[in-house]
């Protein structure tokens, strides 16, 4: 009698904890426009914008590499 196949069951993957607490952005656009406004209302901040994992844009305050 052959062995029964039992595949394990398919688990969606779900964003990190860290992006859902964040504000996320549609566009670069729009995530670059909310970083410039952050950074007139606190002088001394510098920020840059990343895509997520899910598609969505955030704001960093981390140094970018280019």
């Amino acid at each position: 009698m052959p062995r029964r196949n039992k595949p394990i069951k398919h688990i969606p993957y779900q964003s990190p904890e860290s992006e859902r607490q964040k504000t996320r952005y549609p566009t670069q656009k729009a995530a670059e426009s909310a970083a410039e406004i952050r950074m007139l209302q606190i002088p001394n901040l510098e920020l840059g914008v990343y895509q997520g994992a899910d598609g969505g844009w955030y704001l960093t305050s981390a140094p970018q590499n280019n």
